[in-house]
């Protein structure tokens, strides 16, 4: 017991000293630290759709400012030439753009005679329906009053004098009343814009993986130069076995533990087992890979071939292991790729 607690001892100085396992916590500590500090951002979304009013009348001008003034997750807006209003549309400026006849109201008295609204977009524009049905909702009070006073004006009826206004009158109060089936605009409710509230994801988790992985290479890098130092010639093979594993296992614990305490600081949902499951996997899977250079025939250092190879590893585990961007979604090959670094699974 007193040989263990001494092997652990002597493992766990030599791994306290090395300056990466120091870099791998203030990194791991700093991005749990900024996720947290970091507010989150609101932004406001509106489709912005383009007006053209090629139409005079006082109160088709009164609709297509109702309509530019109006709350809405559709931004009205007003072009004054069809040119302007086709260049918007190319660029993206405007999803969709409305061409106001002229004549508009006037002239909307009946379904023969009413002047058709031209509609312009491409074949990206979304929502283009919505929008008409708010220009619409705007033009329908208008044409609605022109109707009623086109079909009592055409009857062979006398009607006494003023019975514009009076129709006005009993129009409005069916309009306005709230007990009868209406269009109602999105003014009245709260739904007038598109809320999204984001907050820079920073992948904490993903990194801790990494760096586990990244600490349990770096261990058994010191394994092969305690090997290549032959340290261990005194020691039976499964002692050797044994000091490896340890030497490896006290690389990683530090950075399992400081892993640990940034998931809580940025309250990013893990699994301890899962977490100590994967410490053991990246343990074992580095010790044997140590041990299958051991047994390479070289006359070089087994550590100066696994130093060289371990950078290049590293940037393709970093790549491969999904810690920014997961490249396994993009094809079939990626994946399998991908499944051959160890950060993949964590």
């Amino acid at each position: 017991m007193r040989l263990l607690l001494n092997r652990l001892y002597l493992c766990s100085k030599r791994s306290l000293i090395n300056p990466y396992i120091y870099i791998m916590t203030f990194i791991l500590t700093a991005l749990a630290v900024v996720s947290v500090v970091v507010p989150s951002q609101s932004a406001s979304a509106y489709i912005p759709v383009a007006i053209l009013n090629l139409d005079d009348d006082e109160e088709t001008e009164e609709v297509v400012d109702e309509l530019c003034h109006m709350g809405s997750i559709f931004d009205f807006y007003e072009v004054y030439s069809e040119e302007e209003m086709l260049e918007d549309i190319a660029s993206g400026k405007a999803n969709t753009g409305f061409i106001f006849p002229e004549n508009l109201i006037r002239e909307g008295v009946s379904i023969r005679s009413t002047p058709k609204i031209t509609v312009i977009m491409t074949p990206s524009s979304t929502l283009h329906y919505m929008s008409s049905e708010e220009i619409f909702m705007k033009l329908f009070p208008h044409f609605a009053y022109r109707i009623i006073i086109h079909n009592a004006s055409s009857r062979e009826q006398d009607f006494p004098a003023g019975y514009e206004s009076t129709l006005r009158e009993i129009f409005d109060s069916y309009l306005n009343d709230e007990g009868i089936y209406r269009l109602e605009s999105l003014e009245q409710i709260e739904y007038n814009e598109i809320n999204t509230t984001t907050k820079l994801a920073i992948p904490v988790y993903k990194f801790a993986g990494f760096f586990i992985w990244m600490a349990a290479l770096i261990g058994a890098l010191s394994f092969l130069n305690d090997c290549d130092n032959k340290l261990y010639l005194k020691m039976s093979k499964p002692g050797r076995v044994f000091i490896g594993l340890i030497l490896i296992t006290t690389h990683v614990l530090p950075i399992v533990l400081i892993s640990i305490v940034s998931f809580l600081i940025c309250s990013a949902e893990f699994s301890v087992i899962h977490v100590l499951i994967y410490s053991i996997a990246a343990i074992l899977l580095a010790f044997f890979v140590a041990a299958v250079i051991v047994f390479v025939p070289s006359h070089s250092p087994k550590s100066n071939i696994f130093a060289a190879v371990l950078p290049t590893y590293l940037i393709l585990s970093f790549l491969f292991g999904g810690v920014l961007i997961n490249l396994s979604v993009y094809s079939p090959i990626l994946r399998i790729v991908s499944m051959m670094f160890l950060p993949f699974y964590f």
